[in-house]
């Protein structure tokens, strides 16, 4: 009874753990028999199984059935001379290592002797899950192909897990994360999903996860390398490039763009060897202007081309990247070569002289001829227009219009024809000329009125008159040519008596009817006589005769006021007019005086009026009203002669003081002020009136004629010319005109206009593998024409192909040194192509680009390596000698070394 308590208690300890208790048995020593005992749960520990019915002094044993092992989780507690026994757990029952019975553990019970017969009892332990899966490999690596089908297997993954059930040992797999290329199929099998590429991804590396139903799993690495495969052609990384080269120049390109030209092979990972060619020039005349350097690529041009010479600007080559190692596979692009222009043609006009006539006073604005100028070089004539002498009274515009500037100056009676020169300068350097010859005759217009010579006549009848005799002779002036100039006398008033008469021709004025003599009186007549030309429109002027009759009278002046002018600055004792007056039948020679304004006027005997000293316009009066006298000593008469002082051009202009200079951006647009230099003239009207001109300056400035203004006339750039000198003049226009000048400096200041530009859009060098590191490869220059900070320039590198980390080269960022910065390896990259770049200073910043070509030169620095390094052969005896016995591989990493 105390055993029996035993299993129970054990029992009932563990029946938080078991599906079901294990039941009491009997064991029959006699015969065999069968039990099953019911089921547990795995890790269950206790009593197993209760046996009663042992007879006594028998002796019960516990031994295996069929599978000894199973022995191991059990064991029998017996009491000699007792009628039970107890079959007890010595560990946590697993189902897990009863594989072969399906998770069944079976035992035996004998009484005695071990040839007894068997008690057979089976107990079947559930299945828990309680194992994790387990990958059979940490990391799976393989390679593949870039060409493998699709759905092709690529490889399998495996995994256990060491539950027993079925249920609780199926997985499932899955890679992580998800991939567009692969995909994992529950079979653990790896396929491929789409077409590879190599180029596209060289190496694949996730992770793969196996789980089972209750979540469990366990993770492994799977890293696929990709191995590429010769399958693509080679490639221009662009279709389409643009090169450009100054015409009359021959060597590589200046500028490339959108970079230089440059090929590979499409499989990246074998990389073969490009040869570059030219298939095709167009127009083909000029194929044997171009040359390709076959390993580089750089496409040169091996004689000059005229630009002039094309139909236009630009020559298409076609060129070819093949691989060295199989020519039909071959990749095409295009380069545009444009031919930029140079100023070396000399601008030329459509004629080289002409002669054309206007009507004089022609207003201002007539268009007088056509100046076309050509120029061969692109964009044809670019410059300026100007005509010498700039004192001619015309102007030409940028279009070639030749117009009249100043039509007070055509006057044909002062000048018949003008002869001056049409000027075209060109813009830029070396800023040649062309000169067109033009002659503008000046056709007579009727805009001149006869002219007398006098205004004033007067004639004294004496006693002794008769009929036909000539009175006075009065002549007028025409400048006028042909009809315009000829002229023809009349009397129009004062000759209602009709004693006299006038030849319409000649302007002599006779006695027709001889005049009656008076006393103590002079008959006077006033004659009006016209003088009139033969214009269509007639224009004519008209002066007095006064004609005094014979008689006889006291002193007397013919008129009370006189007037006169006389230019300033003349000297002294210049007859200014005459004064007529009458002394009929006088026996005493009349007294002529000066009353007022003595110190500056005298007058003579015969009515001559005359200065004393010299008149100054600008410093004097302008006007004088001199009061003048005769006398005969008895008789006195008074008048007035108005004397007016003309202004004479002597004074030349004055600028303030100089020389002047200032300071201009040379992004001052066209059209701004610059500055202004007004000048001052003492004299007045016409001879105090400034036209200002600009002398020098290549064009790039202009001057106002009337304000002085001086505005910028065409764009400025500091690197072409940094300094203008100029020449301001200053002209009036009195006859003959006066002038001044001014020097006037021009200083540009810098902007940040220009892209530093390196001395080559491509540079090449070869390099030995074994180069020391620090070493100077090269040296880099870029100029930048700008100043200051402007023009100071940074270096450095902007990509390396290959890429390396970190990189394979350094540049020095003020001397532009390039330096190798790690050791090259030829059997890693055979090339490197570098863009660099060098920035200025300005703000913003502007930067230029080249690209440099490095070429690793292969040095013998690797030993040869067998593959592989150890051989295990068999070979059987007797084996007749010369007869191969294996195959060995040996590689250099050197290329040309093996």
């Amino acid at each position: 009874m105390e055993q029996l308590w035993l299993c129970v208690l054990m029992l009932s300890v563990g029946v938080t753990v078991v599906q079901g208790i294990p039941g009491t048995s009997t064991i029959n020593c006699a015969t065999p028999s069968d039990v099953d005992l019911g089921n547990v749960d795995e890790g269950y520990e206790g009593c197993v199984e209760l046996v009663t019915g042992i007879t006594a002094g028998s002796h019960v044993l516990l031994v295996a059935n069929v599978f000894p092992e199973h022995l191991d989780f059990l064991e029998l507690v017996f009491l000699p001379g007792g009628n039970t026994a107890n079959v007890t757990t010595r560990k946590k029952l697993d189902a897990d290592v009863l594989v072969e019975t399906g998770g069944q553990l079976r035992y035996s019970l004998v009484c005695n002797d071990l040839d007894k017969f068997e008690n057979r009892r089976t107990l079947k332990i559930n299945d828990l899950n309680d194992n994790t899966p387990a990958f059979t490999k940490e990391l799976y690596k393989i390679t593949i192909s870039e060409i493998l089908p699709v759905d092709t297997e690529v490889l399998r993954v495996q995994a256990k897990d060491l539950d027993i059930s079925l249920d609780n040992k199926r997985l499932s797999f899955s890679m992580l994360p998800p991939s567009l290329d692969f995909q994992m199929l529950e079979s653990g099998a790896l396929i491929v999903t789409r077409r590879l590429n190599y180029n596209s991804q060289q190496l694949y590396s996730f992770s793969v996860k196996a789980e089972d139903v209750g979540g469990l799993f366990d993770e492994a690495m799977v890293i696929i390398n990709m191995e590429d495969i010769d399958n693509l052609n080679p490639y221009f990384k662009h279709n389409l490039y643009r090169a450009s080269i100054p015409e009359n120049e021959s060597g590589p390109f200046h500028r490339i763009t959108p970079e230089a030209i440059w090929a590979q092979d499409g499989d990246t990972g074998i990389n073969e060897a490009i040869v570059y060619s030219i298939t095709e020039v167009s127009p083909p005349k000029y194929a044997e202007r171009f040359t390709m350097d076959s390993i580089s690529g750089v496409v040169v041009m091996i004689s000059a081309i005229d630009r002039e010479e094309l139909d236009g600007a630009l020559i298409t080559v076609s060129i070819k990247a093949a691989q060295a190692d199989d020519p039909s596979k071959a990749a095409d692009s295009l380069v545009i070569v444009a031919i930029e222009d140079v100023n070396d043609n000399t601008p030329v006009f459509s004629q080289q002289s002409v002669s054309v006539s206007i009507l004089e006073n022609s207003p201002a604005g007539v268009v007088v001829a056509m100046a076309s100028v050509a120029d061969a070089d692109q964009g044809g004539f670019v410059g300026n227009l100007s005509i010498i002498p700039d004192s001619a009274p015309f102007s030409v515009s940028a279009d070639g219009s030749v117009r009249v500037k100043d039509s007070a100056a055509l006057d044909r009676e002062s000048h018949t024809s003008f002869l001056f020169q049409v000027t075209a300068i060109e813009s830029d350097p070396p800023n040649r000329v062309a000169m067109m010859s033009v002659e503008v005759i000046i056709l007579d217009q009727n805009d001149n009125s006869p002219n007398f010579t006098q205004g004033l006549y007067v004639v004294r009848v004496d006693g002794e008159q008769k009929e036909g005799m000539l009175l006075v002779w009065v002549k007028a002036e025409d400048p006028d040519e042909g009809e315009n100039g000829e002229i023809t006398y009349s009397l129009d008033f004062g000759n209602k008596d009709g004693y006299f008469s006038i030849n319409e021709k000649s302007g002599e004025i006779t006695l027709k009817k001889t005049i009656p003599p008076m006393v103590d009186m002079i008959l006077e007549f006033s004659l009006f006589v016209t003088a009139r030309d033969g214009g269509i429109v007639s224009r004519s002027s008209s002066a007095q005769v006064n004609i005094f009759g014979p008689g006889v009278s006291k002193p007397q002046f013919t008129q009370k006021t006189y007037s006169g002018t006389i230019e300033e600055e003349q000297n002294a004792g210049v007859e200014i007019l005459k004064v007529t007056f009458l002394t009929l039948g006088s026996e005493v020679p009349p007294a002529l005086q000066v009353v007022t304004e003595k110190d500056k006027f005298a007058i003579s005997s015969d009515g001559i009026f005359t200065s004393t000293i010299t008149l100054d316009y600008d410093e004097s009066p302008q006007n004088y009203s001199v009061s003048i006298s005769i006398s005969d000593g008895v008789n006195t008469d008074n008048a007035v002669v108005e004397v007016q002082v003309t202004d004479v051009n002597d004074n030349s202009p004055e600028f303030g003081s100089g020389p002047f200079t200032i300071s201009v951006p040379e992004d001052t647009a066209v059209g701004d002020n610059v500055t202004v230099l007004p000048a001052r003239d003492k004299d007045y009207g016409f001879n105090g009136d400034l036209r200002y001109s600009l002398e020098g300056g290549k064009g790039k400035f202009s001057i106002d004629p009337k304000s002085g203004i001086v505005r910028v006339a065409a764009p400025l750039d500091r690197e072409s010319d940094p300094v203008f000198s100029l020449l301001v003049v200053a002209q009036d226009q009195g006859q003959p005109a006066r002038s001044a000048s001014v020097p006037l400096k021009v200083l540009v200041a810098d902007i940040n206009d220009n892209v530093p530009e390196f001395s080559r859009s491509e540079f090449y060098e070869d390099v030995k593998e074994n180069a020391s590191v620090g070493i100077v490869l090269l040296t880099l220059s870029a100029a930048d024409p700008d100043e200051g900070p402007n023009g100071t320039v940074t270096y450095s590198i902007l990509t390396q192909s290959p890429s390396s980390t970190p990189a394979a080269f350094e540049l020095d960022s003020s001397t532009g040194a390039l330096r190798l910065a790690l050791p090259l390896e030829f059997s890693v990259a055979k090339m490197y192509r570098l863009m660099v770049g060098a920035v200025d200073g300005g703000v913003p910043a502007l930067v230029g680009n080249s690209t440099v070509v490095i070429r690793v030169v292969d040095v013998n620095n690797h030993p040869p390596q067998f593959i592989p390094d150890r051989f295990h052969v068999q070979v059987p005896e007797h084996l007749q000698s010369g007869t191969g016995v294996c195959s060995l591989d040996v590689t250099d990493k050197d290329e040309n070394f093996v």
